[in-house]
């Protein structure tokens, strides 16, 4: 398969292309920032990097040309990039700075919409769209911490939704990659990065079947809301 990650410079994205690699797949791995482009997990003939910013829509149309110059088509897309401000580890809803918060809008929502309309035109039909979000951003998660990350994960889960409504030649996924040991995850951490991208590569080989209808998933494909009405 030829695989776009987007959020690949660190964390489950990171990991996500090692693992991909490691299976045989091609890899293409957005990155934010151009020295990332030279990071020494992407000097592999299995990895292409390219810088993808989701909050800057031109890095994404040049990085799609380049793709197109390739003659390659997608077989799944992987979002992972994602903020968590840190302002939000700290502040609640009533004096959450509003910098911080558009800044988390802009990538963990906005960048959705902007990257699946510059890379949908480039994948194969039938393929996969992977958003991912958070079980955070369920309304059954009732609480007051990290109410930006929250409230913008759960708009994000709305954006896949409704981008489920707009086409139906490829699956749109929101996915809830678990609670992971990662720079953003770490205090609430459940499991390592590397279990989460093992169960991402088996839901895209299609070793992990998903139920028919079910587009709000966890890594190893088992449905959240599902689990979130269990929980309650």
């Amino acid at each position: 398969m030829n695989v776009i990650v987007i959020g690949a410079s660190r964390g489950l994205g990171k990991v996500l292309c090692m693992e991909l690699a490691r299976r045989g797949h091609n890899v293409l791995a957005g990155v934010r920032k151009k020295e990332d482009l030279d990071m020494d997990v992407f000097r592999t003939n299995r990895i292409r990097a390219y810088q993808m910013d989701v909050s800057d829509e031109q890095t994404l149309r040049t990085a799609a040309e380049a793709v197109k110059e390739k003659n390659m088509i997608i077989h799944a897309v992987v979002q992972s990039a994602g903020v968590l401000m840190q302002s939000d580890r700290e502040k609640t809803l009533l004096d959450a700075d509003i910098v911080d918060f558009m800044r988390a809008f802009q990538v963990n929502t906005l960048g959705i919409v902007l990257a699946f309309r510059t890379f949908y035109p480039l994948m194969e039909k039938g393929g996969m769209y992977i958003a991912e979000t958070s079980e955070g951003g369920c309304f059954q998660a009732e609480g007051a911490m990290f109410p930006v990350y929250g409230i913008t994960k759960t708009a994000a889960n709305k954006v896949v939704q409704t981008l489920r409504c707009t086409v139906d030649d490829i699956n749109v996924i929101a996915m809830h990659p678990g609670r992971m040991n990662t720079d953003m995850g770490r205090t609430t951490a459940q499991i390592e990065p590397e279990e989460a991208a093992i169960g991402i590569c088996d839901i895209l080989e299609h070793k992990t079947m998903l139920k028919d209808g079910k587009w709000f998933i966890d890594y190893n494909g088992r449905d959240v809301f599902g689990q979130m009405d269990v929980a309650r």
